[in-house]
């Protein structure tokens, strides 16, 4: 008789995340990242709500009361990733927090203290997805939805598979462009209105031309290279004109932007909001009709400007993030991520993994 196979940690966890993710990475840092969203979701859950039903009784939770607890479970079932937490900062699930925060599954109050937002469905628009977001354990989510799993950082079920009972309760049905927050209607109309602004509001400018960059949306090029930002060099020796988005290259980096005539910078609007400058960084690239891109790479995906708000909030929900740039996105919803992208004026370039094991 063959004698039963005693798992590793490791293998443990995989098996326990199996039937709750799309796709388990095969990276083990997206590993420990998927690990650590679910534990430290469910952990809030634990904790937060006194009753068995979300929604009621709701207590503001301490990070470090859930840091303590995920501590705890860590040990207890993958000591190697205990090992590798000590070994980095004290606060080793902010990364995971600030990726639950942007989907809409959990809210920071103040003094290190969160929620767990309600339980919300969103009908993903031309998709065969709906996203299910708030606070509540993926154990949970699957008693009544049995067919949701883990997508990256957000949990998403097909649409077909979901019960009559709850299509038509739309108490649990949040609108998709609430969820998804501010995004322009018609980028071409919007930029129009940012030009107007320039040229309303706009001041005569006293910046000299060692002290700013313009962001590159017509695609020059120094020295043969193509960079994100030209300096006052290429600026001044290729003359250029029109209104761009630029920036200062103190300490104290500021955007705007900017009126140029000839090379030489004639007028000025400030820009304070990220938001607004990472839309102008789309809009720059649309209007020169040199589309944004993003690049896959197997299974990552790396864009060429930090994504907005509202789409990385999508992306997010799809994807674990490996940094301001790259996601890593599984293989059974990389056409999802895709086309969301190219619905927003992207180009996608490189070769993704085309097989789903």
């Amino acid at each position: 008789m063959e004698e039963p196979k005693v798992l590793t940690s490791k293998e443990f966890i995989e098996l326990t995340m199996s039937h709750k993710t799309v796709s388990f990475p095969e990276n083990d840092y997206f590993q420990r990242e998927l690990f650590l969203t679910e534990y430290w979701r469910s952990i809030l859950f634990e904790i937060a709500f006194k009753s068995d039903f979300p929604n009621d009784n709701i207590q503001p939770v301490h990070n470090r009361k859930i840091k303590n607890m995920l501590r705890q479970q860590v040990d207890a079932i993958w000591p190697e990733l205990k090992d590798a937490i000590l070994k980095e900062e004290s606060d080793f699930t902010k990364h995971v927090r600030q990726c639950l925060e942007k989907i809409g599954d959990i809210v920071h109050l103040k003094s290190g203290f969160y929620v767990p937002l309600p339980l919300r469905i969103i009908d993903l628009p031309e998709s065969e997805y709906a996203v299910i977001v708030g606070g509540t354990s993926t154990t949970f989510i699957r008693n009544m939805l049995p067919s949701a799993r883990i997508s990256g950082y957000g949990r998403i079920v097909e649409k077909n598979r979901i019960p009559d009972s709850i299509k038509t309760d739309r108490h649990l049905w949040q609108d998709y462009s609430n969820w998804i927050g501010w995004k322009p209607e018609n980028i071409k109309s919007w930029m129009t209105l940012q030009m107007r602004q320039l040229s309303t509001l706009g001041s005569q400018s006293i910046q000299g031309f060692d002290e700013f960059e313009v962001y590159n949306s017509l695609g020059h090029k120094e020295r043969g290279n193509r960079s994100f930002w030209i300096d006052q060099r290429t600026i001044q020796a290729q003359k250029i004109s029109g209104v761009l988005l630029c920036k200062t290259v103190d300490s104290n980096k500021r955007y705007f932007l900017g009126e140029l005539k000839d090379g030489c910078l004639l007028k000025e609007l400030t820009i304070t909001a990220t938001d607004t400058i990472r839309w102008l960084m789309i809009g720059f690239r649309l209007e020169s009709r040199r589309s944004p891109i993003a690049r896959w790479n197997d299974n990552f995906l790396k864009v060429n400007s930090p994504l907005p708000q509202a789409l990385e909030r999508h992306i997010l929900v799809f994807s674990l993030k490996q940094n301001t740039f790259e996601y890593y996105v599984c293989e059974q919803v990389q056409d999802h991520v895709e086309q969301f992208l190219k619905s927003h004026g992207y180009e996608i370039w490189g070769t993704r993994r085309n097989h789903i094991e």
